[in-house]
């Protein structure tokens, strides 16, 4: 590739054209190791004889692509009691199956907190309520 620069302000500065495409290039030549490593992982979970399960685990790693923006952990803090929000959607999620639903029934569900109380209450399918303790 060739390297031409523009001067501005006294300084040479590489053109925008040629830093986007070096990006790009970049790119492309990440989803190919990617895509080789999954190949290899497949290769060898066959030469030892491993579950297919683990190789599809493998192949279904969450690739980040550029400009995606990444997922937020929250973690509430209170009177010196931490809970992340992950743990408190597993909470409600095993409370609303124990109470006898069908796994993978929930289309909607909101959640409210009150650290005061130790309390999350929730709301799933708009219309069964319950709560579970946060810490």
């Amino acid at each position: 590739m060739e390297k031409k620069e523009v001067e501005a302000g006294g300084t040479m500065m590489p053109k925008a054209t040629e830093t986007t495409a070096a990006k790009d290039e970049t790119f492309k030549e990440t989803a190919e190791l990617t895509a080789v490593q999954a190949e290899t992982a497949e290769q060898t979970a066959k030469e030892t004889g491993a579950e297919a399960a683990d190789v599809r685990a493998a192949k279904d790693t969450k690739e980040t692509v550029p400009g995606q923006d990444a997922e937020a952990e929250v973690v509430l803090q209170y009177r010196g009691y931490e809970i992340n929000m992950e743990t408190v959607n597993e909470r409600i999620k095993s409370h609303y199956y124990a109470k006898g639903y069908a796994k993978g029934s929930i289309e909607n569900m909101q959640v409210y907190l009150k650290p005061e109380d130790f309390t999350a209450y929730y709301v799933i399918n708009d219309g069964v309520v319950g709560k579970v303790h946060l810490f």
